[in-house]
């Protein structure tokens, strides 16, 4: 099921993405520094074309690669180290000053709500997925470059074929010794989910949703201080549903001061604003976000950050009347050991809604744990519990996701992926309680 801010806020996910957001990566800069994000990359293990990230030696805590192995990474991977490459990490192709990974994935997938309703019915389908990622290898600056592309078609029910789209980039420009500039754009288009709350709000029908983001973050150390300026801007778009379109502008800034090499309190302050085609549009208006917090970076076991503030809501129709919501956020990730790894987040939201309601409220928290059972086999659980609130209309929901996810690797280039996923929404009102239950298998093919 995908998760149902998702419909509403700056950008969409698809439903697998969401069923395993809680085990996207955490890590500690600007990619923490950004506030809530409803559209996170959201993974088990794998970036955002799916292709697999590097794997440690788990059982020494040390590379095993052997000379052979180590000088053949050399010579296709240029300054990448051994240390860099696990034995069953996919060395990639080079192309000049660049890294290329590819990668060939066929999905199997069985349902037992195809279209994640209050009365879903069985799906049975195969998903044929391409991913590529084009990875630099400069001395200095670093540009990232992720695509895939996947159709999937149901044997059953029998239905068009879907189609989704993804493409995202990161430029780093490293301006001088304590500044950096980094670039983003993204492009996402996916079916939207016959399920979601804010769809069948508008009464409209589900149809093909197209998400386009550019940002813009300067990061400059002085001293001891730290300041980081950020800025967006995106556009969501429905086919044949131009009613339903709107941009959102970001501006955001965050100010810390490193009390050690390891420890930085901040405080943070971000302005969204929400504008659809038609300026009297109800769901038009602005959000504000002020936070302070504590980051934790270049701990050998425990990164990532805690804060707590106020956001609120501020709609720009005359005659409504906005909303304040508290929260405490956070993003850790904890390493006891080589073989385990533990994600937890706390995430809050409150932004305009297609319902009834002035606003909805979200307040979700997360975890998951990555295991390596063995060298070449990684077991990652993950869970989340989201609380949302309509304010104005009494309702209130429950959603509840868990994933199981088990990646095998019999060498570098083939991986047999198994997934088990389950969600659930209760709801207050009645009718619209859902759950689903998601088998995945997939043979992946990569370079």
């Amino acid at each position: 099921m995908s998760y149902a801010l998702a419909q509403s806020a700056t950008t969409s996910t698809s439903s697998t993405d969401v069923a395993l957001l809680a085990s996207s990566s955490l890590t500690t800069g600007s990619g923490l520094r950004s506030g809530y994000d409803a559209n996170a990359a959201a993974s088990s293990g794998y970036g955002a074309t799916g292709l697999p990230g590097t794997r440690e030696n788990v059982a020494a805590g040390t590379s095993s690669i052997g000379p052979s192995e180590e000088q053949g990474r050399v010579q296709q991977g240029g300054s990448a180290t051994a240390e860099a490459v696990g034995p069953y990490d996919p060395l990639g192709m080079r192309l000049g000053r660049f890294l290329f990974y590819p990668s060939l994935t066929l999905w199997g997938e069985a349902t037992d709500n195809v279209d994640t309703t209050a009365n879903g019915r069985n799906g049975v389908g195969v998903s044929p997925e391409i991913a590529a990622k084009l990875q630099s290898d400069w001395s200095r600056h670093s540009l990232t470059l992720n695509g895939s592309a996947a159709i999937k078609g149901y044997q059953t029910p029998n239905r068009k074929p879907e189609n989704d789209e993804h493409l995202s980039g990161e430029l780093r420009l490293d301006m001088a010794d304590d500044t950096q500039l980094t670039i983003t754009g993204s492009f996402d288009r996916s079916q939207e989910d016959k399920g979601s709350v804010e769809l069948n709000a508008s009464g409209q029908s589900a149809t093909y949703e197209t998400s386009m983001n550019g940002g813009l973050t300067l990061d400059h150390r002085a001293g001891l201080v730290d300041l980081q300026l950020r800025g967006s801007v995106g556009a969501m778009r429905y086919e044949d549903e131009e009613s339903r379109d709107y941009d959102t502008y970001r501006v955001g800034t965050r100010v810390g001061v490193a009390l050690t090499d390891q420890i930085m309190p901040f405080v943070d302050a971000e302005l969204t604003q929400r504008q659809y085609k038609d300026a009297n549009h109800r769901q038009n208006g602005e959000s504000l976000r002020g936070a302070i917090g504590i980051e934790v970076s270049n701990r050998e076991k425990l990164s990532g950050e805690v804060s707590a503030g106020v956001i609120s809501w501020d709609p720009d129709l005359a005659g409504q009347s906005g909303d304040t919501a508290f929260f405490v956020d956070a993003s850790l990730a904890w390493s006891p050991n080589a073989l385990w790894t533990i994600r937890g987040g706390l995430e809050t939201d409150l932004t305009s809604t297609s319902t009834a309601a002035r606003s909805v409220a979200t307040h979700r928290v997360s975890l998951s744990a990555d295991y390596a059972i063995l060298r070449n086999l990684d077991l990652t659980a993950s869970g989340a519990i989201a609380q949302e609130t309509y304010n104005g209309i009494g309702r209130h929901d429950w959603v509840f996701d868990a994933t199981l996810n088990a990646t095998y690797s019999f060498n570098r280039n083939v991986q047999l992926i198994a997934s088990l996923e389950r969600s659930q929404r209760d709801s207050n009102l009645a009718g619209e309680d859902t759950t689903t239950h998601t088998v995945r298998l997939g043979l992946r093919l990569q370079r």
